[in-house]
């Protein structure tokens, strides 16, 4: 799911009674990627921002959200008129009763020629790696001598790994084992572990010039080909860390997890793997 920002205008049409009790998250006035309160303030006030026809209403709000339906991470920031001025703020919660005027994204407008986004098509084109729009709000205003260490990662790009889903090392692992019962697991960790960075997003599939990797091209075709299932795409941005470009995490931190998880058959027949965690640092 790709990153987006959702905005809803809403007409405030009165008050109820509710048994409701709670408190409203915190919300975030800033995006840090030209998306802030400040900044669609200062549009809402000097006309209308909207594809339609639109005279503002006292009370009406306007909420703008980060990926509300689809992310574990919620952020959003709501405004209010009050007094004929748009301004921070929203109509009481849980007693409130709106009806929605209208919903759309947010588009975030870059610089023309853009140095950064050129190299993301190039990275598309290339490699099939789609850079999470998160990351593309976040880096594509830099300045080209920028040391922010995610633009520096993919400015550089080199190359991406991926970390294997359980599920497809638990289908290798069975089917390896199965074929060949009198067979350790040596030989075939090597060429797990070879081939974490041999995967082509472009012609999906492991591709190597030293080493044969029919037999994991094989399970990743037993699965359907498909990657979700089988393994999340990241890039290397620093020390052990990684920025995901794929799935719900798409545009996250991680590191490889210092306690490696592992599927085992038996003593003499066992596949290791990486596993990651989350940093609790946020783009």
């Amino acid at each position: 799911m790709k990153d987006i920002y959702i905005w809803t205008l809403n007409n405030y049409v009165g008050s109820k009674e509710s048994m409701i009790r709670g408190k409203i998250m915190q919300s975030t006035e800033d995006f840090e990627n030209g998306i802030s309160a400040e900044n669609i303030l200062s549009k809402l006030n000097n006309g209308n921002i909207f594809d339609f026809d639109y005279t503002p209403q006292e009370r009406d709000t306007l909420s703008i959200s980060f990926n509300a339906k689809n992310r574990a991470e919620y952020k959003y920031f709501s405004l209010i008129v009050r007094d004929g001025i748009w301004q921070n703020g929203r109509n009481p919660a849980f007693v409130s009763i709106h009806k929605e005027i209208a919903q759309g994204e947010v588009k975030v407008i870059y610089k023309e020629e853009n140095i950064f986004l050129n190299h993301c098509k190039h990275l598309k084109r290339t490699y099939g790696i789609d850079i999470p729009e998160l990351i593309k709000v976040r880096c594509a205003n830099l300045k080209d001598d920028s040391q922010d260490p995610i633009y520096l990662a993919l400015i550089n790009f080199k190359e991406y790994k991926i970390f294997y889903t359980h599920e497809f090392i638990k289908h290798v692992a069975k089917t390896y084992f199965k074929t060949y019962p009198d067979e350790n697991s040596e030989k075939l960790q090597i060429i797990i572990d070879h081939a974490q960075n041999k995967f082509s997003l472009l012609e999906k599939k492991f591709i190597s010039e030293t080493e044969n990797l029919a037999f994991l091209n094989r399970c990743f075709k037993d699965l359907n080909n498909d990657i979700k299932k089988c393994f999340t795409m990241v890039i290397p941005v620093g020390d052990e860390e990684y920025l995901f470009t794929d799935g719900f995490l798409s545009g996250t931190i991680g590191y490889k997890s210092k306690r490696k998880n592992s599927y085992f058959k038996n003593h003499s027949q066992k596949l290791k793997f990486e596993s990651f965690e989350l940093s609790k640092k946020t783009i």
